[in-house]
């Protein structure tokens, strides 16, 4: 299933109400997120900064509801009796921004993708992850025309605006570990390349984001962050060392634009290749972990597809 499909089956399977999804989050991370970005509030409000942060996670969960459902779920679960008119909670949105959002995001993917680590097994030590992207489209106003644009084929243009996202997802518990959301004109690589992949972690990438640039970027963002993507039919190599008949230390070339955009990049960069056979077919992949006897070549096959 891939990450749109993911993402569309969270309105399937909705929690019944906003409070068996408070269960979910320690108020500690709201209020840590909210200081952190100076937006806890100083003056009592009917809707106080910590029930805003409910608030838009609510409209996320039920947004086939109206707002004024969810400000009723919010009167249900902090047990308050004033009354707080749709009006009021979209200005109270507005005031709180993006910033207690984002910091909320990276408390809770970093506490439940250690929480996850301790129940699932990993690769040699390594967690899996893998990087999707999705494209959603949004309500047809102008300035969502203007600020995100649309895609575009060969002869026409959508017509509605379109919001990209890159995502790096844990495979184990298919959660988003980190996102990156941008218009229809930054492509999936530009926005992957903001992403932060996990200590000691390998993460699967389709071929889409072959780019040495990127992928030697990839390799020192994080301690022992790793990658493995399927070879490029075309892929241009020298054999450094042979492990195997079919497990390779190669060195690729870099390309004169990649250079030209980068200058701090080499003449050449290297990888390992290896070749298996899967559903009657050998398969080429390219990976950081040179390590062909902490890594064999068969292992590393599955992660990306059975045998």
């Amino acid at each position: 299933m891939s990450l749109s499909e993911h993402l569309e089956s969270t309105l399937e399977h909705a929690l019944p109400s906003l409070s068996h999804f408070c269960e979910l989050i320690d108020l500690n991370w709201i209020e840590t997120s909210l200081h952190q970005t100076g937006k806890a509030s100083i003056r009592r409000r009917k809707l106080p900064a910590e029930h805003v942060v409910w608030l838009v996670l609510g409209l996320a969960l039920f947004r086939n509801q109206p707002i004024s459902y969810v400000v009723e779920q919010l009167k249900l679960v902090f047990g308050t009796t004033d009354y707080c008119v749709p009006s009021a909670a979209v200005q109270a949105r507005q005031r709180l921004g993006r910033e207690p959002l984002a910091a909320l995001f990276s408390l809770i993917s970093q506490a439940w993708f250690d929480e996850s680590q301790q129940q699932y097994s990993t690769f040699q030590g390594l967690s899996v992850c893998a990087v999707d992207g999705v494209v959603w489209s949004m309500p047809l106003t102008k300035e969502n025309f203007n600020h995100f644009g649309s895609s575009k084929g060969k002869t026409a243009v959508a017509p509605y605006p379109q919001v990209r996202a890159t995502c790096l997802v844990n495979t184990n518990t298919h959660e988003i570990i980190d996102a990156q959301i941008g218009s229809m004109d930054q492509g999936e690589l530009t926005l992957a390349n903001q992403l932060s992949p996990p200590a000691q972690s390998i993460t699967l990438f389709d071929r889409a984001y072959f780019s040495a640039d990127f992928l030697i970027g990839w390799q020192t963002r994080g301690e022992s962050s790793h990658w493995l993507m399927r070879a490029k039919d075309n892929l241009r190599y020298d054999i450094i060392k042979r492990n195997s008949p079919h497990d390779f230390h190669i060195r690729m070339p870099i390309s004169a634009r990649a250079k030209k955009l980068n200058p701090a990049l080499g003449d050449y960069w290297e990888a390992r290749l290896i070749e298996v056979e899967q559903a009657g077919k050998i398969r080429r992949y390219i990976t950081s972990l040179l390590d062909s006897k902490t890594y064999p070549l068969i292992a590393l096959a599955k992660l990306y597809a059975p045998i």
